[in-house]
């Protein structure tokens, strides 16, 4: 019997997801239209709510990337706001403490899955 807790959905292949990449997936969160981004990095595949905790913008609203130039932070296209890519957490005095959401993700030799009981697919739209 398959509980909520079980639940999970692909987002693609591994070999999708270089190092230093990162996929945008559209998704609902706890109910609410968001999306995800979903990264490799040192090579653990990470995901996270694509939210500044400094204002609600997308991580990648002003441009296609994520990563700050060196490719070792996370960096909010908008503002600048940096954070660490293993924690989340706000590396910019302005928002120090806050962290960015963790969406649970897990890979295995089919692929790359959100498994987090607050993420569903976002129905396709016509």
């Amino acid at each position: 019997m398959s509980t909520l807790r079980d639940q999970r959905f692909w987002i693609g292949h591994s070999e999708q997801l270089v190092e230093g990449a990162y996929l945008r997936i559209d998704a609902t969160y706890a109910g609410d239209p968001t999306s995800l981004l979903v990264f490799r990095y040192k090579g653990r595949c990470l995901a996270y709510r694509n939210l500044c905790v400094h204002m609600p913008r997308e991580l990648d609203c002003e441009n296609d990337m994520i990563f700050d130039e060196t490719g070792q932070l996370l960096r909010c296209s908008m503002h600048g706001i940096v954070y660490d890519p293993l924690t989340g957490e706000s590396l910019s005095t302005l928002c120090s403490g806050q962290r960015l959401t963790p969406v649970r993700v897990m890979e295995d030799a089919e692929g790359i899955w959100i498994k987090d009981r607050r993420v569903r697919p976002r129905p396709a739209t016509v």
